[in-house]
């Protein structure tokens, strides 16, 4: 499997997908509980399937209105008083879902494919903490 396979997947099953991340993180990092005390669920759970789907374009064919649609993302995570530490963490459960939501079909290439592409999205939406943009 590929990672724009992987997202397909991802996208047809949004809502369990997103329940299955946040119920991770919140879990595994109670303290953090307190950034999502208003948060309507469902709609963060859209929130993240745009936010792959943006990390996969970025991935796979980067624009420049991609990698300034990170840097916002950035400023926006930084402006609601998300802290830079927070990011591994939350990588952390994202990759631990992706290998529970895909079982068998989780192999190293896709791991890898996934881990490049957070990565290189991270890099650019931490630069959104110093340098803010509005889009």
């Amino acid at each position: 499997m590929e990672i724009h396979e992987s997202l397909t997947e991802i996208l047809h099953s949004k809502d369990e997908f997103g329940r299955m991340v946040y119920d991770s993180f919140l879990k595994t990092f109670p303290e953090i509980q307190h950034h999502f005390e208003r948060v309507d669920m469902k709609r963060q759970a859209i929130l993240l399937t745009t936010a792959l789907m943006i990390i996969e374009r970025y991935y796979s064919q980067p624009t420049p209105a991609v990698e300034l649609y990170l840097r916002y993302l950035g400023t926006k995570h930084h402006n609601l008083g998300v802290e830079t530490g927070d990011f591994p963490k939350y990588c952390e459960c994202l990759f631990q879902t992706l290998s529970r939501f895909h079982g068998e079909k989780w192999d190293p290439g896709l791991e890898r494919q996934w881990r490049e592409a957070i990565e290189r999205a991270t890099a650019v939406i931490l630069e959104g903490y110093a340098e803010h943009v509005y889009v």
